[in-house]
This record gives C-alpha cells, structure tokens and sequence, in this order.
C-alpha cells in the first residue's frame, strides 16, 4: 500500500529528479513525464534509485512536447491522485529574441495550463504542486539589476511583464510571472475540486546527482551560482538569495500533506536572513576547501559575478512546512564539490 500516486513533470530535471527521489523515500508512487524517453535508463541507474528499488512504484511516460494540446490528459488518468509540475525549459542564453516567445514563454506558461486542464478532467486528481520560481513574484529588475528596499513575500503581487525582453534570462523571469497569472486566472474561472500549491524557489544550489558532465550540471539553477565562482563575468547579477535543493524537494512532498496545507496558496523558498545568503562568504569557502581547484583554474576566489541583494521573508514556509533551511555554506559545498568531480573526470578523458 502506497501513500498515493503522483505524476511528475521534468523528473529527469534538477528539482524534478530529487523531488522524485523524496517521494519514493516517503512511500509514494511515481509516474515520471519525461520529453525522451531514454532519460528512463538513466533515472533508473541513478544510485539513489537503486538504493530504494523502487520496483512497480516507479514508472515512465513519455511526453514529447508538454505544452502541446491536451499533452497530459492520458498520463493523468492513470489513477494519480497528484501532480508535480517541474517541467521547464533549459535555460539558453543563445536564444535569438525573436524566438523568446516560441522557445520561452509559451512552452512555461501553456505547460502550466496544460497541467490544470488535466487536472480538472480527471476527478481523481486532489492537489497540484507547481515549481515556479521567486521571479513569478519579484520585478526582474529587481532581483537581478537593482537593489531593492521592497521586502517580499509569497502574498506580493505579481509583477507586469511586458515585451521586449533584453535577455533569456528577462524572458523566463516573464514566463514566470504570466504562468502564475494564468493560473489564478484558471482557479477563478474553474473553481476546481484540487488544491494548488505554487512553490517559488530564490537560486537553488547543491548537488544534481543525474548531471554527469559540467554542461549538464549547469542546466540546473546552479549555472547562476557558478558565474561567481568562476570567475568570470556574467552579464546579470547573481540574487542574494539562495536554497539548497533538498529543501525544494522536500517542501514538495511535504506540500501533498493535507494537514499542513490546507487550501490553496503560494510559497517563497529561500535559506538566510531576510537578505539572504552570505556572499562575502563565498571566497573563503572557496580557499578553504578547493584549493587545488584554484590552482587548476577550476574555481576562482575573486567573485566574477556581483551580487544583487534581494530581500524575501519565507518565514511562513519554514513554520507551516515545520523545516530550517540548510546553510548557505552546505548549500555552496554540495555544488562546488560536483562541480569539481565533474572537471577532473573531464579532464581525465
């Protein structure tokens, strides 16, 4: 007897997969969207599968285009009684602009849509977790550009985003924001039978256990946080604020507990003070454990990427979700300990 059935989107994605993970530990069953289905090897490989076995709690369905009509309405059917919606697209910052919408936007916000609509078709469905982001909620310019003297929370408007975009970067920050307004739109038009719950992460940083390569380590979250430590410079500035990826994953399964969340809501995810993480730590976590990384020019000490401070108040996540968001320091060990497997092996070959 299982706790239930849930259908995840980009489970072979950085938050996608580890949230997997939870959810079998936590004795649920798995259905996995992927967009190819050979990433169904790789995921059953993983070590940390392995080591749960999970057996028949976890299988696979292929979805080429999520965010094509009607993309989810046969996997939803298949007894779920939860959606996870992580699916994104990779972020390209060589995306021509005038493919932003096409290549960005559209995929993000009628994926979202796609998910609801399922949802509302099958009468099993009880309550939809949507992977967003802290940008859903937080002016671009604002968590990337300028600093702010606003504080904010997961009750804080949700920004206009209009074109142009500058950047890829602009535009999935866009995407964000137009996802969570269609949402609402949809619960005020339905008034549907689920619950929805809208997670939105500040920059996840940690490990990626699928990534086997520096590239595929980047796709994650963690490409804004290697900017800094790389040393070189990146043209946006990298948000103050930060989460370590098993937090995400775990307020995921821990937002399916229908005694913490009872209704329909948004929630910020996000480690430190009010301001965030240590930054001006970062360089001195760096000497003390990666010397040898320095020396390759693996890891630079001088921060090439500023830091924009941002300041989110996700105190109401920690006490509902009854969690503390792991350091800024464990948070930065576990990326740059991957990262630094990953460049030897490479250089290895």
């Amino acid at each position: 007897m299982t706790k239930g059935r849930i259908l995840i989107t980009g489970a072979s994605g950085f938050v996608g997969f580890r949230t997997l993970v939870l959810a079998l530990e936590a004795g649920y069953s798995v259905v996995a969207v992927l967009q190819h289905e050979d990433k169904s090897d790789l995921i059953r490989s993983a070590p940390s599968i392995k080591q749960i076995n999970p057996g028949s709690r976890l299988t696979f369905v292929t979805v080429p285009n999520i965010a094509a009509q009607d993309a989810l309405d046969e996997a939803v059917k298949n007894n779920v009684q939860y959606i996870m919606h992580s699916a994104s697209p990779s972020f390209d910052s060589t995306i021509p602009t005038d493919q932003f919408e096409s290549q960005i936007i559209h995929p993000v916000v009628k994926g979202t849509q796609n998910v609801l609509s399922a949802a509302l078709k099958s009468s099993g469905v009880q309550r939809v977790v949507i992977t967003s982001s802290e940008a859903a909620l937080i002016p671009y310019l604002e968590l990337y550009e300028l600093e702010s003297f606003n504080t904010f929370t997961d009750t804080s408007p949700i920004p206009t985003a209009d074109a142009p975009f500058a950047t890829a970067l602009a535009a999935l920050a866009a995407a964000r924001s137009r996802a969570l307004a269609a949402t609402d739109r949809f619960l005020a038009k339905n008034k549907p039978q689920f619950i929805v719950v809208n997670l939105m992460p500040s920059v996840i940083l940690g490990r990626n256990e699928l990534a086997g390569t520096t590239k595929g380590f980047l796709e994650g979250s963690n490409f804004e946080g290697l900017g800094y430590f790389s040393g070189k410079m990146i043209s946006t500035k990298v948000p103050s604020v930060t989460v370590h990826i098993n937090d995400v994953a775990k307020i995921h399964v821990l937002s399916l507990d229908a005694k913490k969340v009872t209704k329909t809501q948004n929630f910020m995810l996000s480690s430190g003070s009010i301001y965030g993480s240590a930054w001006y730590e970062a360089d001195d976590i760096v000497k003390k454990y990666y010397p040898e990384a320095v020396k390759k020019g693996w890891l630079s000490v001088n921060g090439g990427q500023p830091v924009n401070r941002v300041k989110i108040d996700s105190r109401r996540t920690g006490t509902i979700f009854g969690i503390e968001f792991t350091g800024f320091e464990k948070q930065v060990r576990d990326a740059l300990d991957q990262w630094v497997e990953l460049k030897a092996k490479e250089e290895r070959k």
